[in-house]
């Protein structure tokens, strides 16, 4: 049941990002993408594709192409299909 009502609040608000009221995270695994509100210390360019390899309370571990970086929530997006 609860797994529906998040379902219809995201019909309205995707929500994604750490600070958000349903505080949606990337997992274990994911393919995200680099936003444009990356840090200056990024090893990354905005649009690249990382992979997430490990999850903080605030933070993600990611690889890409044998680079290791943290990042924040906000450093990263959903992967556009």
């Amino acid at each position: 049941m609860l797994k529906l009502l998040w379902k219809l609040i995201e019909l309205l608000d995707d929500n994604w990002g750490y600070s958000t009221p349903i505080q949606k995270r990337f997992e274990i695994g994911d393919v995200v993408r680099i936003s444009k509100f990356k840090s200056s210390e990024c090893k990354f360019d905005v649009g690249d594709n990382v992979t997430i390899l490990e999850t903080g309370s605030h933070d993600y571990l990611v690889r890409r192409n044998n680079v290791l970086d943290v990042l924040y929530q906000y450093e990263l997006e959903p992967k556009k299909n």
